[in-house]
């Protein structure tokens, strides 16, 4: 599609010179009486007086009129032309600038979804909204109004050119000495608009990071009656950008009065010496001065659009350099060159001296983690907030890898498998559940779209939550709203246990699910989980130490360390941390 953008560009120039060649004719020569070239002279003549002896051969050797009417043909024709050749080039291009920024912005989000969450836990929500959403915009505005311009305005200006030196070499080159000057304005132009165009993207990000955050915790705002803070806030950040912007366009509308500036300058030097050659020297005929003056001012248009991409491309350059700083970060869990591959979990999860620490921090989250879950045993996570339960139960699905140490399942660590082949193994209910606005099917089968109702209606009975959706609004086809807010706690919670049903994994991981939940809603929830965790191996974080007493095993965190182990009974007997944990909730009342 470039090549056809370029070839009829190429293409619609050349009839464009064409008609302006044939309009100057019809000054220079239809109306002036009698004016006639030597046809056996055209071999001998420049290469100027060749080409107005071709169009003088054009029109023919009839009377003005007769002239006058074949020109009119000529240039209707030219023009036809030039105008379908107008029409492919634009729409090639705009096909090439839309493509490529639709696989811009597929490209960004596909990386998105492979970086860490890691990136995730430093990244503002509403800067990454804005970068795919705004910053690509940005970029696809500039191209829009640029690329279109970097091609078919040089193949303008150097056709037009070309025509300048057939004319007179001479004034062709005092014109080309403004050039640098006006290259060096621009420039300088370009270069601050490009900071501040930088400047506004970060601004824009700012708006959406207020609205975002404002728009999700408006409960709080309104409870806390902070609505005249945000709006002062957000008016502050508005106002930043505002006086970004409007810098940039002053700039950017600073450009288009200088190049004309330039121009109408060196053309009213040109029409002195050039009326000074025709006059006093008689080196150029007063015809080729008037063709001359007619392709200079053509020319202007061109170069003066060219002027102005400079402006246009900095502010998406700027854009650029923000969406280019996310695809180019690379992500740190990374699937094997030649991955092993498990169909199912058969045996052991061993963490073997497992130690863990975030990028750029020198504090360990988890030291030297020795441990082994059996297959079809329910593990439990206990300790106070910080303690590393959650980090340890991310590290399983390698949503972080290790900093040493390895886990391995069934006797392979668990990096020489893919990431898509480890997480099929296992199913996560987490404490805050993620549900779409979509239907309450989609967000059941969600992981596994090609379920049928059947399925999806079974899963939502074992785990307690048909009698609900039945009497929703559509029953399974209703939509819950944006994170589900159209249900209740509990609700959500069981179409997130329906949800992991499902999918029948092997490996579950239950983060404190049922910790946010009233008692009538925690006793449907842990109904719900009691099914799911039948003939499963499980990994439970859990605060309220009740739902874990019958667990397999037992393991207390503190500081990131195991500093004891065992089953409920075996760790009251021990007297050391699970006990002050266990009477702080119970109030010293041992069951």
């Amino acid at each position: 599609m470039v090549v056809l953008s370029l070839l009829s560009s190429l293409l619609f120039v050349m009839f464009n010179a064409f008609s302006i060649w044939m309009v100057s004719t019809l000054i220079s020569t239809i109306m002036s009486p009698g004016k006639s070239i030597p046809l056996n002279t055209l071999n001998t003549a420049s290469l100027h007086k060749r080409m107005e002896g071709l169009a003088y051969q054009l029109i023919g050797n009839g009377s003005q009129l007769e002239q006058l009417k074949m020109l009119c043909l000529i240039l209707v024709i030219s023009y036809i032309m030039k105008n379908v050749f107008f029409y492919i080039n634009n729409v090639s291009m705009s096909y090439v600038q839309n493509r490529m920024i639709m696989d811009i912005r597929n490209q960004l989000f596909s990386h998105l979804q492979n970086l860490p969450l890691s990136f995730f836990k430093k990244s503002k929500s509403g800067e990454l909204s804005s970068i795919i959403m705004n910053d690509v915009s940005s970029m696809r505005i500039a191209f829009t109004q640029s690329i279109q311009s970097l091609i078919n305005e040089p193949i303008s200006i150097f056709v037009l050119l070309g025509m300048l030196f057939i004319i007179s070499s001479k004034l062709t080159l005092y014109a080309l000495i403004t050039v640098p000057i006006s290259a060096l304005i621009i420039t300088k132009l370009g270069q601050s608009i490009r900071r501040k165009a930088m400047r506004s993207s970060l601004s824009i990000a700012g708006i959406m990071n207020i609205l975002q955050e404002t728009l999700s915790g408006i409960r709080v705002v309104k409870a806390f009656a902070m609505e005249k803070f945000e709006v002062k806030r957000f008016m502050s950040e508005t106002k930043k950008y505002f006086s970004l912007t409007f810098k940039q366009e002053n700039l950017r509308n600073l450009t288009t009065p200088i190049n004309d500036l330039i121009g109408i300058s060196l053309g009213v030097i040109l029409l002195w010496i050039g009326a000074n050659e025709v006059i006093v020297h008689g080196h150029l005929t007063p015809d080729g001065f008037i063709r001359f003056i007619i392709y200079l001012f053509a020319m202007l248009q061109p170069a003066r659009k060219l002027g102005n991409v400079n402006a246009q491309i900095q502010g998406g350059l700027a854009s650029a350099e923000r969406v280019f700083s996310i695809i180019d970060i690379k992500s740190n869990i990374t699937n094997p060159i030649q991955p092993v591959e498990i169909q199912e979990f058969t045996n052991h999860i061993k963490f073997n001296n497992v130690s863990f620490q975030y990028e750029n921090s020198e504090n360990l989250i988890l030291s030297s983690i020795n441990i082994n879950i059996h297959r079809g045993e329910v593990l439990a996570l206990v300790g106070s907030s910080g303690a590393g339960k959650s980090t340890f139960a991310d590290l399983i699905p390698r949503f972080y890898d290790v900093s040493s140490g390895e886990i391995i399942i069934d006797g392979i660590d668990i990096r020489k498998l893919t990431v898509e082949n480890l997480r099929s193994l296992m199913g996560i209910v987490s404490q805050d559940t993620i549900l779409f606005n979509d239907t309450v099917a989609h967000n059941i089968s969600y992981g596994l779209p090609e379920a049928g109702i059947d399925e999806i209606r079974q899963a939502a009975k074992t785990a307690n939550a048909l009698e609900f959706i039945d009497n929703l609004p559509n029953g399974f086809d209703t939509i819950i709203g944006e994170k589900g807010t159209r249900l209740s706690g509990g609700q959500r919670q069981r179409i997130s246990i329906a949800r992991a049903l499902l999918k029948n994994p092997d490996i579950l991981i239950l983060d404190e699910a049922t910790s946010a939940l009233d008692t009538e809603s925690e006793r449907k929830v842990q109904d719900a989980i009691d099914t799911l965790v039948q003939n499963r191996t499980v990994i439970v974080i859990a605060h309220r130490l009740s739902t874990i007493t019958k667990a397999d095993q037992i393991i207390v965190l503190d500081e990131g360390k195991i500093v004891e182990s065992g089953t409920h009974e075996k760790l009251l007997e021990i007297n050391g941390k699970y006990k002050h944990l266990y009477n702080i909730q119970f109030g010293g009342s041992e069951k």
